[in-house]
């Protein structure tokens, strides 16, 4: 039977279409580190998947991990919760005849706890979004470093085309064609409804909640600023990360938006930041999955970080910044300039894993 290790909604997002096939299929063993917990059993519910069988751990003290001061209580947490139900989960994993395998995604810390759990109880680990690099172990940190080690633990590769694919030396590697997030836009609902603040206007959509920007005080602040203060005062909603306002806090820019054209919005679940992003007509983000989604829904979007690992979009409609604010202010500047000249591949990346599971008897 297979089982899977995921802690955040990234992961679960992407992990999605391929587990409802598998739950389609007999169902896999459920498990999660809950690095964000609060949100997890909504998002399972969402994507009409079964809650989790195991917790490793539950966040830090049943909340989302907000800052780094959390993630020692959380590990502890998490080997303390795999000792214990360590026999149950192999059991779990040998019970329907067919051989285990341990699923983890991404590069998240979670994807690492995950595959050395898989090692622990003598698993063979395949890895989803595997083989994407930077090439630079500073950007973005920890996250390429955790896809290096898990290059060289898991034993099958699923790389979300060929350039990913051809940077695994080891093990077997399967080229999905592109990210599984394609399959899991298709998941939901078309229908949107635009917050009145923006309705009727070509608003844009900003959503920063990566550590590397959110750890940096000046990074942060002159990132902000720069949205705030541009002249094309083009409207704009702001998500309201729970780790992005607790960093505003601490840094006192709660306040930098007050006058601005920007609007801070709650942070939304999957299916509505979707919607939302398909009606939206430009958006400012610092993840690797938003900038796919906007890469399958062509909609022109500027990555705030200093490198990305994955290539799609980038030099059509998707511009990386590298943390400089000249590239943010031209894109703000006209961002319709930037559009999408290749269509994405015409292949389900999640119909070609869980073919791959099957032929290899996983399924």
């Amino acid at each position: 039977m297979i089982g899977v290790v995921y802690g955040t909604t990234g992961e679960l997002i992407k992990l999605a279409p391929v587990l409802r096939g598998i739950h389609a299929d007999g169902g896999f063993v459920n498990t999660t580190t809950a690095q964000q917990v609060e949100q997890i059993p909504g998002l399972l519910e969402q994507l009409e998947l079964p809650q989790p069988d195991v917790y490793f751990a539950h966040g830090r003290g049943g909340r989302d991990l907000h800052s780094n001061v959390d993630i020692p209580p959380w590990l502890a947490s998490v080997a303390t919760g795999f000792a214990r139900n360590r026999s149950s989960v192999r059991e779990r994993l040998s019970a329907d005849g067919r051989p285990p395998l341990v699923l983890v995604h991404g590069d998240t810390m979670t994807t690492v706890l995950g595959t050395l759990i898989g090692r622990a109880l003598r698993v063979p680990v395949a890895h989803i979004e595997a083989g994407v690099r930077t090439w630079d172990l500073r950007h973005p940190f920890p996250e390429e470093g955790n896809r290096r080690v898990v290059s060289k633990l898991a034993q099958l590769h699923y790389a979300p085309g060929p350039e990913a694919a051809a940077n695994i030396r080891r093990g077997a590697v399967v080229d999905t064609g592109m990210n599984t997030i394609r399959d899991s836009l298709e998941l939901a609902p078309v229908d949107a409804r635009v917050p009145d603040e923006v309705a009727g206007t070509a608003f844009g959509i900003i959503s920063l909640h990566r550590y590397e920007l959110l750890n940096d005080e000046a990074l942060l602040g002159v990132t902000l600023r720069a949205i705030a203060t541009h002249p094309s005062r083009r409207p704009m909603l702001f998500i309201d990360h729970p780790v992005t306002v607790a960093a505003m806090r601490k840094f006192g820019l709660e306040d930098v938006f007050e006058g601005s054209s920007v609007t801070r919005t709650a942070r939304r679940s999957f299916f509505d930041f979707v919607a939302l992003l398909r009606e939206a007509a430009f958006a400012i983000v610092d993840s690797g999955g938003t900038q796919v989604e906007s890469y399958v829904l062509d909609k022109p979007c500027l990555v705030h970080r200093k490198k990305v690992e994955q290539p799609d979009g980038v030099g059509e409609n998707v511009v990386v910044s590298g943390h400089e604010l000249a590239p943010l202010a031209a894109f703000l500047d006209d961002p319709s300039a930037h559009r999408r000249q290749t269509p994405p591949p015409a292949v389900s990346p999640s119909a070609i894993i869980l073919d791959d599971l099957r032929q290899r008897g996983f399924l």
